[in-house]
């Protein structure tokens, strides 16, 4: 559950928890900023399984091991080392990590149907969503697989155990988005509040979400003024000036949610009444949960995960074009900048930026033009290639010219 701060993320996670516990399955929710989602469901015993997630501790239990795997066979200015666990801690990437690898071990559990997670805040999950793979691009950039390889058959004691920890962590990394962006496994759900703005940030967090990876199954719009309909309270003096309010507010609100619909064509858009009270105790939240129902991120209305696909569209040989095609729904075309160093290409949109490897048959070509195309939910980069002479397999037999170093788009 991903959205700003206010918009209802909390209950409308533990709202989630309780209908799916309520159905017979097995559900951890997981609160993600260390909250206490009891204050939420009551004293309730029968319930969901909750966990605070303490990202902090997590990272001083998870890398104590590997600081220690590192510190051994030292030998003073022999090359870097890595920072004791407690060091890490004041570190948010590394949280970030061990808060998402702690929620993919809860997942994995065999006595586990559903973990539902509070997420963070809106400006949090942008970077949280985009972690995974830029812990993992970064450090193979820093210290390729290759030189990796190298280093850990070189006899330095040192620098085979460095290796293992630096392959442990891309293995680690490389696990949560591969999980995170397997949509049988992982969706989101964006929630936002009934007003305009809380639409408009609630329609870039689902951009941004979809950007890094991950489905989007629905938007929830909470807190939506009910219709009073006969319970409109009169008098012999007339109808009171709080129901002109209440009815004003309500058009707004459906003002906001048609705003919705309209700038996310194809998003399912669920709607949930605001109640007198905060809803609080399995059954409130059951009947929140009902209101929002059942969530698949495969079912009409969600939003797939980013999948760049590759096509050969014309031609042979070194006459051959190919096409890579990034879909990005509901991005703003003029945010969209797309440039190619080595073997991936970068693409930045919305004001995020994702790391996409080439495929390998890409990787022997040069960009040969780039445009946007489609709308809204068709929206997609397209990117084009030709062989590069240098490097294509045809020429290999023959003399040719250095490799071109750049692929800039």
């Amino acid at each position: 559950m991903v959205g700003s701060g206010g918009a209802g993320r909390s209950t409308v996670a533990a709202a989630t928890a309780t209908r799916l516990h309520r159905r017979g399955a097995r559900v951890v929710l997981v609160a993600w900023d260390g909250t206490d989602p009891a204050a939420l469901l009551g004293s309730a015993v029968d319930g969901p399984e909750i966990v605070r997630l303490d990202a902090a501790a997590l990272v001083e239990e998870r890398y104590r091991t590997l600081a220690a795997m590192a510190a051994g066979a030292h030998e003073h200015g022999a090359g870097p080392s890595l920072p004791d666990a407690e060091e890490l801690t004041g570190v948010p990437v590394a949280e970030t990590v061990a808060g998402l690898a702690e929620v993919i071990r809860l997942a994995d559990r065999p006595d586990v149907d559903h973990v539902v997670v509070d997420g963070p805040s809106a400006g949090e999950w942008a970077d949280v969503v985009a972690t995974p793979t830029s812990v993992a691009g970064y450090l193979d950039r820093i210290w390729p697989q290759h030189a990796r390889v190298v280093a850990a058959t070189s006899g330095d004691l040192r620098a085979a155990v460095l290796v293992q920890v630096v392959d442990r962590i891309v293995a680690t990394v490389t696990r949560i988005g591969a999980v995170l962006g397997d949509a049988s496994r992982t969706d989101a759900l964006v929630v936002a509040g009934p007003g305009r703005r809380s639409v408009a940030r609630a329609r870039d967090v689902l951009t941004r979400t979809v950007f890094h990876g991950l489905a989007v199954s629905a938007l929830v719009i909470d807190g939506v003024q009910p219709d009073l309909g006969g319970a409109v309270p009169t008098s012999v003096l007339g109808t009171h000036p709080a129901v002109f309010w209440a009815e004003r507010r309500r058009a707004e609100h459906l003002a906001a949610v048609r705003a919705a619909e309209q700038s996310l064509p194809g998003v399912r858009v669920v709607t949930v009444t605001e109640q007198p009270s905060e809803p609080v105790g399995s059954t409130a939240l059951a009947a929140v949960g009902d209101e929002i129902g059942d969530l698949v991120p495969s079912a009409p209305g969600s939003v797939p995960a980013l999948a760049p696909r590759v096509e050969h569209e014309s031609g042979r040989g070194l006459e051959s074009v190919y096409v890579m095609r990034v879909p990005l729904p509901y991005v703003d075309p003029s945010t969209v900048t797309v440039g190619r160093v080595e073997d991936d290409m970068i693409v930045s949109a919305q004001g995020a930026r994702r790391r996409l490897r080439l495929a390998s048959v890409l990787r022997r070509c040069v960009v040969a033009g780039a445009e946007f195309d489609g709308a809204d939910a068709t929206s997609e980069l397209v990117v084009r290639f030709t062989p590069d002479a240098a490097v294509w397999p045809e020429n290999l037999a023959a003399p040719s010219a250095p490799v071109r170093e750049d692929g800039d788009g």
